[in-house]
């Protein structure tokens, strides 16, 4: 199973290079909307990259600051849509 920092790692290295800042530059516990980095396209970019990189899904109601609202709220949704997914795969 992927751990929070291998999570973060990758997270952070999407981030950087498709918006266009340094890891330094932002906060990983604030709002990434709130901090000027990026803007609803940049969570639907991160969200599509999610899926494709961690291989869960993301329904639309997942976007919201409980899941979405930093850094490290992304990464625990993932590790959490990580999770259900191996669980499906175990009962199947």
């Amino acid at each position: 199973m992927i751990t929070d920092q291998e999570v973060e790692k990758k997270l952070v290295a999407f981030i950087c290079d498709n918006f266009m800042v340094e890891p330094d530059e932002f906060n990983y516990e604030e709002s990434l909307v709130d901090q000027g980095v990026i803007d609803s396209i940049g969570l639907v970019e991160i969200s599509a990259f999610m899926e494709q990189e961690f291989d869960i899904k993301v329904a639309e109601e997942d976007m919201d600051r409980k899941n979405f609202g930093s850094v490290k709220k992304m990464v625990a949704f993932i590790i959490r849509q990580s999770a259900k997914g191996n669980l499906s795969a175990v009962q199947k």
